[in-house]
């Protein structure tokens, strides 16, 4: 008889806060790969890692090839590019589907998020409200997604633990505005691993969506108290009638030493109400830290003093690269294609007299884009054809006066979850202008084209209802 084979679990973002924690537990029943643009020395810690870069499908799909089970962890509210033009929740879309599209392509089982807990009334911040779009581009594969809906995560370096306690160490008086009596949940991160290990062995939690709660009730009042009571600091806090979070964001970022684009989200969050929950007996059993209290002694208990984690800034690519993503009107009623013909088509009624898009035949077809009194193109794009999926088109950044390089750079129209989405991106260009006169010409054109593009969108949508309207009542 062959030695029977370990089930193949991928972990995306296995570098990241619970990746990291979860792949050790793991790594004696299942063949563990890790995913992250980095990667680490493959063996270590039982894990077989991976360099996967979530922005390619191309370096997705093969990233996941031999994968039965995966496990998705990803937030993307740090920017991944020296500039970067759109909001953290259309990357998280576009991130997303990539990897729903790499598992169905792989023939993966089964697929496990982390996401958010989603007030059930009142406000919704754009950060929880990406987690819920999120689970929804995964289930649009088709493919079993189990959704772990989870509070703030606390644990040794942890995110939010250390914003807090660098706030508490560093601040010995406090002004709390509103948005500090807001309800909310926490959770330790070992429960959250034993829960994420549940989900991977246990058929029963297999398509289903648990709050990943301990069922105290708390808020960000709460969380700065009892941390300064574990540390021993005696602090003045002062509960203030103001809901405004823009103060707030500067304060915390400069006395956390966190970056804006982790705590801008974060706030927003904290305005939310979220669910005052009892865990359901498939979560309560693996609840070892019922209370904020417990979560904070055993992380002060594991501290270890060196650099600190929470500002997690990533460093900045060895070129200039350019990345921008923007939400386009959803196109229920037609593809991908449509929409980059729509664009190629408006693009020079835009600036009449000025641009001119050409269409050049070949294998593959390119696209020029060019200034009316110049004869070299501005930018030269090779048509790459995506086989079968309308839902994508994609186009090389091939040349061009604007560009520096011809091999880098896409341009993509792309719809999401079964067209509820749609977005437009550019990912890896360099352009040939100096920098800091393309941050204050041709980005902020470009920012602005996009924009004027989903208006047209949707009047185009607006003139194309009531043509199909009228046909089918004839």
């Amino acid at each position: 008889m062959g030695v029977a084979t370990k089930t193949v679990v991928a972990i995306a973002g296995a570098n990241g806060f619970v990746g990291s924690r979860l792949i050790p537990v793991l790594s004696g029943d299942f063949h563990v790969v890790g995913l992250g643009r980095s990667v680490r020395d493959s063996g270590e810690a039982g894990c077989e890692y991976r360099a996967c870069d979530l922005f390619s499908s191309t370096s997705t799909h093969a990233a996941l090839a031999g994968v039965d089970i995966a496990v998705y962890l990803v937030h993307s509210m740090m920017p991944s590019s020296r500039l970067f033009q759109g909001d953290f929740h259309d990357t998280d879309l576009l991130l997303a589907d990539n990897f729903a599209k790499a598992c169905v392509h792989a023939g993966v089982k089964r697929i496990i998020y982390l996401g958010g807990l989603v007030p059930d009334t009142g406000y919704v911040s754009p950060h929880l409200q990406s987690r819920l779009e999120v689970e929804g581009v995964l289930q649009s594969s088709g493919i079993p997604v189990t959704c772990l809906r989870a509070g703030m995560v606390v644990g040794p370096g942890g995110s939010s633990f250390e914003i807090l306690r660098a706030l508490v160490i560093r601040l010995p008086w406090m002004i709390l505005p509103k948005w500090t009596r807001s309800s909310g949940q926490a959770v330790f991160i070992d429960d959250v691993v034993s829960v994420l290990e549940a989900a991977i062995l246990e058929p029963s939690f297999e398509g289903r969506t648990f709050d990943l709660v301990n069922g105290e009730s708390l808020t960000y009042e709460d969380l700065l108290r009892q941390t300064a009571a574990a540390l021993g600091k005696k602090r003045y806090m002062f509960p203030v009638p103001i809901a405004s979070t823009g103060f707030s964001k500067r304060w915390v970022q400069l006395f956390s030493g966190s970056s804006h684009e982790l705590i801008s989200p974060l706030i927003d969050s904290l305005q939310c109400d979220l669910p005052q929950l009892q865990p359901r007996p498939e979560i309560a059993r693996f609840i070892r830290f019922p209370t904020y209290a417990s979560m904070v002694a055993e992380t002060l208990q594991r501290f270890e003093p060196g650099p600190q984690r929470a500002s997690r800034k990533r460093p900045r690519d060895e070129h200039s690269t350019v990345r921008s993503i923007q939400r386009l009107p959803p196109m229920p009623d037609n593809d991908a294609h449509f929409i980059s013909n729509a664009y190629m088509d408006w693009l020079p009624h835009l600036f009449r007299a000025v641009i001119r898009v050409g269409r050049v035949e070949g294998t593959p077809p390119r696209i020029t884009f060019s200034l009316a009194f110049v004869k070299r193109p501005l930018l030269v794009l090779e048509f790459i054809d995506q086989g079968a999926d309308r839902a994508r088109d994609k186009f090389h950044i091939v040349g061009g006066l604007l560009s520096k390089t011809t091999t880098t750079g896409w341009l993509e129209f792309r719809q999401v979850a079964r067209r509820r989405y749609t977005l437009a991106a550019i990912h890896g260009f360099v352009p040939a202008l100096p920098w800091i006169f393309y941050i204050f010409s041709q980005a902020p054109v470009h920012a602005w084209v996009m924009h004027a593009f989903g208006r047209h969108l949707t009047r185009l949508k607006l003139q194309i209802a009531p043509v199909a309207t009228s046909r089918s009542g004839t």
